[in-house]
């Protein structure tokens, strides 16, 4: 499975009939090709993003073209904020691995680079030095449609956490909690792709200019400087400093960065050491194995996420690994929201930071999204 695939399969429907066709038929929208972005309309967008992309990611496979259903939301994401202009045509190539010489450009008219759901841009947005977090952030301020779909997911607030000033305290938690995850499944959707730890870290950050610790100015200089990162550190300690007669700030990165991989690598424990396995056993009840979304039940993830989570936490620093409570409840909710069917596997992978290699799941909770069994 591969992003490749993806796009081999989008340009496919140009030149194979029956693909168009049964895509068309699968859709119930457009007429099938959706080779570049010139030809993506809205309503397509609309169908492949939502539980329809579950029986084109299907109908894929079945010609040939393997991809998972967050590689399909990624693509077509992506696709979008092309033809928002909010992306160059190298910046395109780049994030579906086109080469810069070869290969098809979707090609989209001026018209549509320059015009996304009602809100014009300027191409000059794709040149953003701010981590995906922030630009998702500030995109969905931007965007009406958008904005909305992320209130809806907080559950509270305007949908507009743009700016430190913007969170208030019930959009903090919401964010933090397990609609986290689906907040992170939303952003991919729409091209912008994080982890629950990057999530965490900026709402950390955005927490701390709030209190007085860190200024809007250390905070900018903070995010940029670690924009390249793999996983966004959380901010450790603020520090003040004087240079020649002038005060400024440091922010400091603390010394663990992914703390949700932390997580992830302690629950895995639990299938494979038995010592650990018996352990939380004893806390918990159940059977000790929590390693997968399809070997959690309500009754154990109730206990993770409530009174005896201080003491999961206690034990697995005592097995190596360091997280806090907060980052041990979003993984447990990730896990509960695959096995309710609200967020794939690949999303949950991909937002918790899990490797591509290392992704075990019961066969139920791995068929099932958003209500559509494939």
């Amino acid at each position: 499975m591969s992003i490749e695939n993806v796009v081999a399969f989008l340009q496919a429907t140009s030149v194979n009939d029956a693909l168009r066709n049964d895509l068309a038929s699968v859709l119930e929208v457009g007429d099938g090709d959706i080779s570049d972005s010139a030809n993506l309309d809205a309503d397509e967008a609309a169908a492949l993003l939502g539980t329809r992309g579950v029986l084109v990611a299907v109908l894929g496979e079945q010609h040939g073209y393997a991809f998972s259903l967050a590689q399909l939301n990624t693509v077509i994401g992506v696709l979008q904020r092309y033809n928002a202009g909010q992306l160059t045509a190298e910046d395109y190539k780049s994030a579906l691995g086109l080469s810069s010489t070869g290969d098809d450009l979707p090609a989209a008219s001026e018209g549509a680079k320059l015009l996304y759901r009602g809100i014009k841009y300027t191409p000059a947005q794709a040149d953003s030095s701010e981590p995906p977090v922030l630009e998702f952030f500030k995109q969905a301020a931007n965007d009406d449609a958008l904005k909305n779909e992320l209130a809806n997911i907080l559950a509270t607030g305007d949908g507009d956490v743009s700016k430190p000033d913007e969170m208030d305290a019930e959009e903090l938690h919401a964010l933090r909690s397990g609609r986290g995850a689906l907040v992170a499944d939303l952003a991919a959707k729409h091209g912008f792709k994080f982890t629950i730890s990057d999530l965490m870290a900026v709402t950390d950050a955005f927490q701390r200019v709030q209190a007085g610790e860190m200024s809007e100015a250390t905070l900018a200089r903070y995010l940029k400087s670690n924009k390249s990162s793999n996983v966004l550190p959380l901010v450790g300690k603020v520090v003040d400093m004087t240079y020649k007669g002038f005060s400024y700030q440091v922010a400091r990165p603390a010394a663990v960065q992914d703390n949700t991989s932390q997580v992830v690598g302690f629950l895995k424990l639990t299938k494979t050491d038995e010592s650990i396995k018996n352990a939380l056993q004893e806390i918990i009840g159940g059977d000790g194995d929590v390693s997968e979304p399809g070997e959690l039940d309500a009754h154990e993830a109730g206990q993770l996420m409530g009174p005896t989570s201080a003491a999961i936490v206690e034990l697995a620093e005592k097995s190596g690994f360091r997280f806090n409570v907060s980052d041990l409840s979003a993984v447990i909710h990730a896990f509960q929201l695959v096995n309710e069917g609200k967020l794939s596997w690949d999303s949950c992978s991909s937002i918790l930071g899990i490797p591509k290699g290392d992704q075990p799941i019961a066969e139920t909770a791995k068929r099932v999204y958003r209500g559509v069994r494939f």
